[in-house]
């Protein structure tokens, strides 16, 4: 998501994952009362009240001698007290991301950091949510694997992996190399159903054949078998179904009606009804109080590019 897009959903242009507190305990309050909690209860409160960042890193400096922890952390607090607002915050709790905004200026804790509070807070703008702009729920098994990648992060506040695409989800954008590939996808599925319509009968009926083959549906009556009217017979055994299947090169809603006719009346046998034709005659419409489904054209090509069977339709030509 460029800086134009993000400005345009009324978002910030960048992203910081905050972790409350050890183990999340922080985290209850912070979506109860919608804040972002921090610790660093050795920094003095004077010193954070007045955003005062050379006695903060002296201060963190002078607890953590020389090593590296004091430079992340200088440079995680300096991003809550200096303009927080220009960044979206992001916590991965629940096994969800969930984002806020915020407004400038912490809150101290009267109290000191406690169990369930911590040092100071920040007060959300945008309350806490795990759904995207458009109510897309954000759980993480469904997100880019890049987004959770910073989980296991030790420190307490850093710019996450994925800063562009969480953006982009949670303003609902589509990934731009999504959209080129599905657009590539659909011309693939053109140029196949084209490839379709020219096979041979046979060839077509052994395409139909393969396809409930990959499907799960298993032949139990040879393609252009002696049973009058019926194609093929096929069965699924995990669903414990038995389905009447009528392959045609061209048909119109003629001939399907002929085949619903010869399918009710057999419904003691077969659970379902599959009619496949690569060239219909107009529009073929099937019953609304049947389970017959047409396979057209187009309905052929994407099973046949979804079962991998694109280069066995193109080697028939």
């Amino acid at each position: 998501m460029n800086a134009a897009a993000a400005a345009g959903s009324g978002l910030p242009t960048s992203v910081r994952y905050v972790k409350l507190g050890a183990g999340g305990r922080w985290w209850k309050a912070a979506l109860g009362r919608n804040e972002i909690h921090f610790g660093w209860k050795d920094v003095p409160d004077a010193l954070i009240e007045a955003a005062d960042l050379a006695g903060i890193e002296a201060s963190i400096r002078a607890e953590y001698g020389k090593k590296r922890g004091a430079t992340q952390d200088f440079n995680a607090i300096r991003d809550v007290l200096v303009r927080p607002s220009q960044h979206l915050w992001v916590a991965y709790q629940d096994g969800c991301l969930w984002w806020c905004t915020v407004s400038d200026g912490v809150t101290l804790n009267p109290a000191g950091e406690s169990g369930s509070l911590g040092h100071f807070w920040l007060t959300c703008e945008r309350p806490w949510s795990n759904r995207s702009l458009g109510g897309r729920h954000l759980a993480l098994s469904d997100l880019p694997g890049v987004i959770g990648s910073t989980a296991g992060f030790q420190g307490t506040v850093c710019a996450p992996g994925g800063s562009n695409e969480i953006l982009r989800i949670i303003a609902d954008e589509e990934d731009p190399v999504v959209v080129e590939a599905a657009e590539a996808r659909g011309a693939y599925v053109r140029a196949v159903a084209a490839l379709v319509a020219r096979l041979r009968d046979k060839d077509f009926e052994l395409l139909v054949d393969l396809v409930l083959s990959r499907s799960g549906w298993a032949r139990i009556a040879k393609l252009g078998g002696s049973t009058e009217g019926i194609d093929v017979e096929v069965e699924n055994a995990a669903l414990q179904e038995i389905a009447f299947v009528q392959v045609k090169s061209t048909a119109g809603q003629r001939v399907l009606d002929d085949y619903i006719g010869r399918f009710s009346a057999r419904r003691d046998r077969y659970a379902r009804m599959i009619f496949a034709v690569h060239t219909p005659k107009g529009v073929l419409v099937p019953p609304e109080d049947l389970p017959v489904l047409v396979w057209d054209g187009p309905r052929i090509a994407e099973l046949v590019v979804r079962l991998g069977l694109g280069d066995w339709v193109a080697n028939r030509i």
